[in-house]
């Protein structure tokens, strides 16, 4: 079994492109939500209420450089993110959560960025 460490950055670099990945997946969110387009906007509204506690969250976590709890605090969200038809916010999420595991601080700012980046793009997204 070979072992490179020195690739890992840019492994998860690769696999990371939230903003290849649209905003908002109407489509997505109505599945999860077995067809119930009422249910699939009370998911949204209710992630969107949540989402500036959440970033808080996030934000203290790495200001403590607490990387378990960021880990698990980034898995916990997807659970929301997952069913909401958001698709470039739960990648950048989920790129958060495999870089707290590394607990690699640099890796970590740079995922949290993009968290912010990809919220911030969905509430415009939702604007529109």
């Amino acid at each position: 079994m070979m072992t490179s460490f020195g690739t890992v950055p840019r492994m998860i670099d690769q696999r990371s492109r939230p903003d290849a990945l649209p905003a908002r997946d109407d489509a997505a969110a109505l599945r999860s939500a077995g067809g119930d387009a009422d249910l699939a906007r009370e998911l949204l509204d209710a992630l969107l209420a949540g989402l500036p506690a959440e970033i808080q969250e996030f934000r203290a976590c790495i200001a403590e450089s607490d990387w378990t709890a960021l880990a698990e605090h980034a898995h916990q969200v997807r659970g929301a993110t997952r069913y909401c038809g958001v698709p470039a916010l739960d990648e950048a999420i989920e790129a958060l959560e495999r870089t707290a595991r590394l607990g690699d601080a640099v890796l970590i700012s740079d995922g949290f960025s993009a968290v912010e980046s990809q919220a911030s793009r969905l509430v415009d997204a939702l604007r529109v």
